[in-house]
């Protein structure tokens, strides 16, 4: 889910019809892939791309990519071997922060017209995995300050999804 606020910049407005900045949010059900692409023992790097699914009377659209710290002791998997033994420790549950920088895209309607903006957006949240046995649930929470060329964005967003695992 993303709900964005958004306020045009009085500068860039112009014609007859356009006396004061539109202001108004975009909100919907969006899809999220995300793919951590370098793991470290506390740090993990991805990239992401939000798209809508259900939207209202606008659209909101965004790529990018972040990094994610991860609390705890044991916050990835470890394995240890030897000769003849080997162990591999996975953590079940784990907390984290997140940041990251996109690029984003939002359509949205005044009263006088349909408009979109190109955004670049900085975002920061948070969330918490679980582990089961072939896959994790993963649920997230952020908050995202985005600037662009009309207008300027404040917006939550909160994912709840599934991961499930390649090898």
């Amino acid at each position: 889910m993303a709900n964005l606020s958004f306020t045009e910049n009085q500068t860039t407005l112009s014609g007859p019809n356009q006396k004061e900045a539109a202001s108004g949010s975009v909100s919907g059900i969006n899809g999220l892939i995300h793919y951590r692409f370098k793991t470290f023992e506390k740090i993990a790097l991805f990239g992401q791309f939000s798209f809508p699914l259900l939207a209202s009377e606008g659209t909101y659209i965004s790529g990018g990519a972040g990094g994610e710290y991860y609390f705890g002791k044991a916050s990835s998997k470890v394995s240890l071997r030897d000769a003849t033994t080997s162990f591999v420790l996975t953590p079940i549950t784990r907390f984290f922060a997140s940041a990251g920088i996109n690029m984003a895209y939002i359509s949205y309607k005044t009263e006088t017209a349909q408009k979109n903006d190109t955004l670049l957006e900085l975002e920061v949240g948070g969330g918490i995995s679980r582990k089961f046995s072939n896959w994790t649930l993963r649920a997230q929470l952020g908050v995202g300050r985005g600037v662009g060329v009309t207008t300027s964005t404040f917006g939550f967003k909160g994912y709840v999804g599934g991961i499930f695992f390649l090898d």
